[in-house]
């Protein structure tokens, strides 16, 4: 019996051994396993960290690029363009910082090419948004800035990173996953079973991690959960461009050095964005308030230019008021220019806080609007003026129309009467006009210019103004026949003239200071006028004299003479016609 106990013994020890060393290894493996799980859970809480801190950038930039935009419109001013080169570095600054990290970030056009070359007290501008001829980017000067600011979350993740691999319980509390972690009592077998389950992601090897009595991960219950775990570390893994850090955050690799460094990489890389967050902050803060001074200051002065220019609106407006003197087709629009003149005059006594920009841009709107309607009224008013310009004269021409034409028939009513007087003076003198005019002083061919009257249809030809008058009617009878006005050759001759024509006419010449043509009741025509005359123009006092008749002593065909000049012919007055009327305003 003692001999089969020995072998027994030593058969139990041995496999009690074995069985230790396996559970210890097990044990190892499943505490390896829990730490880099946990370690896997801590960086992908970085990753939600760092997602956070990506869009509060996101929003910062945003805000940036709004106020950049309104600064614009003040861009000359020193304070502004400073705080706007200082924004537009902060932006760089996170533009880089993103970059070192894969990580992306909007960060382009973030502020508007105007302030590329703004000044920064150096003599090249920076990063992406610095348009030199030769572009100088010194990633380390950029980043410097926003490092410096974030030292101590770097020396508190290299902490952080330290306990993680002194302690591993530590760093199983230390993560963000609500799954309990496993207990001493849990069996090794359950543990090394649940480490052999594929998994798309380090967060289903925590979930395996609980205790034995936990619902089997096939339930419905479950089934969601790790569903959802899965895509959120599918989503963070696009959070950076960098394979390593995906593979990580999707529970790839089980190298618990290399996930605790990827921890390390999401916290700095958050701290780093907040950092440039808060800086780009401050810098937009700055613009903000520069911006909002200038545009006080601006807003400010433009008032004073307005209300400087409102009387000298409220003038123009009054003058033309005056200039009108009433005469406009609608009365409205005077009306409407005083009303509008007295509100942009009252704006004058409008009391403001010149220090409350909102209250001084409604001012200025309220005076810009109010001269607007200035400028209305007063274009609405020169239409109604020039519109009763045009109305009045087509008026005046319509009443000079009917005066017109009743003197025109009081004038053929008189010749009328004045037609038997004429015929009853040619027929008593068929021999023409002899001896001079009744009543003169002066000598044949020597008539004086007051005596003489010019023919309207003749041009250089004068006559004794009776003799004159009563050829203007033949001719107007004459024009309304043919079409035509009587063509004259020859009518007062002075003395020289005469001698002239004698010289050059011979015995068809009167002698010097005897023709008819010295008194200025003579005239020659054309053959159709002489011939025309000679038929119509007793009616008018005018003859063809016997003698220059054919068989006459001496014809002349183309001679008449006035024999009627005692005949006095009853005129009525001129009428007198109202003249047009013209704009009172310029323009």
């Amino acid at each position: 019996m003692r001999k089969f106990h020995l072998p027994f013994r030593w058969q139990t020890a041995t496999t009690f051994a074995v069985c230790c060393f396996l559970g210890g290894i097990a044990v190892a493996l499943g505490v390896h396993e829990q730490r880099v799980g946990s370690a896997v859970e801590e960086a992908r809480a970085q990753a939600r960290l760092l997602d956070e801190e990506r869009e509060k950038l996101e929003l910062t930039l945003a805000k940036a690029r709004e106020v950049s935009e309104v600064s614009e419109s003040v861009a000359d001013e020193d304070l502004v363009a400073s705080a706007a080169a200082e924004l537009a570095q902060a932006a760089t600054s996170a533009a880089f910082a993103a970059e070192q990290h894969n990580i992306l970030v909007s960060a382009s056009a973030v502020v508007p090419p105007a302030w590329a070359n703004a000044p920064l007290g150096v003599e090249t501008a920076r990063g992406p948004y610095a348009a030199t001829p030769s572009l100088e980017v010194d990633v380390a000067a950029v980043l410097g800035q926003v490092e410096a600011a974030v030292s101590d979350e770097a020396d508190d993740a290299t902490t952080s990173d330290a306990t993680i691999e002194a302690s591993p319980d530590a760093s199983a509390s230390a993560s963000p996953s609500t799954e309990p972690s496993a207990t001493p009592s849990a069996s090794p077998s359950v543990e090394a079973s649940a480490s052999t389950e594929p998994s798309p992601s380090a967060s289903a090897s925590a979930d395996a991690s609980v205790e034995p009595s936990a619902e089997p991960s096939a339930s419905p219950e479950a089934e969601p959960t790790e569903t959802t775990a899965a895509e959120d570390a599918a989503a963070l893994a696009t959070l950076i461009d960098d394979s390593e850090v995906a593979q990580v955050l999707l529970g790839e690799i089980d190298d618990l050095e290399t996930v605790a460094a990827t921890v390390t990489r999401l916290e700095q890389a958050a701290a780093q964005l907040d950092a440039a967050t808060r800086r780009i902050e401050g810098t937009t803060a700055v613009l903000e308030a520069a911006t909002a001074e200038a545009a006080l200051e601006r807003a400010n002065l433009t008032l004073e230019q307005k209300l400087d220019a409102v009387k000298a609106v409220g003038d123009s407006a009054k003058d033309m008021i005056e200039a009108v003197d009433g005469k406009v087709a609608k009365k409205s629009t005077i009306t409407d220019l005083t009303q509008a003149r007295r509100t942009l005059l009252d704006l004058r006594k409008t009391e403001v806080d010149r220090d409350d920009a909102d209250a001084v841009e409604v001012l200025i709107t309220d005076v810009r609007n109010a001269t607007l309607d200035v400028e209305a009224a007063e274009q609405a008013l020169y239409k109604s003026h020039h519109a009763w310009v045009k109305s009045e004269n087509k008026r005046r021409t319509q009443i000079n129309k009917k005066r017109l034409a009743t003197y025109e028939r009081q004038v053929d009513k008189a010749y009328a009467n004045a037609h038997a007087q004429y015929a009853n003076a040619a027929a008593a003198r068929q021999d023409g006009w002899s001896g001079a005019p009744s009543g003169i002083s002066y000598s044949n061919g020597q008539v004086p210019s007051s005596q003489l009257c010019s023919l309207s249809f003749a041009a250089g030809h004068q006559l004794q103004c009776d003799a004159a008058e009563a050829l203007e009617r033949a001719d107007d009878a004459y024009y309304a026949q043919t079409g035509s006005h009587l063509s004259v050759s020859s009518s007062y001759r002075s003395y020289g003239a005469q001698v002239a024509t004698k010289a050059s006419k011979g015995y068809l010449a009167a002698t010097p200071g005897t023709s008819n043509h010295g008194w200025g009741m003579a005239a020659d025509f054309a053959p159709a006028s002489a011939a025309w005359m000679s038929a119509n123009g007793e009616k008018y006092g005018w003859v063809h004299p016997l003698w220059a008749r054919p068989g006459g002593s001496k014809p002349e065909s183309w001679h008449l003479e006035f024999v009627a000049p005692d005949i006095t012919v009853n005129m009525p007055s001129k009428p007198t016609l109202m003249k047009k009327v013209s704009s009172s305003l310029k323009g």
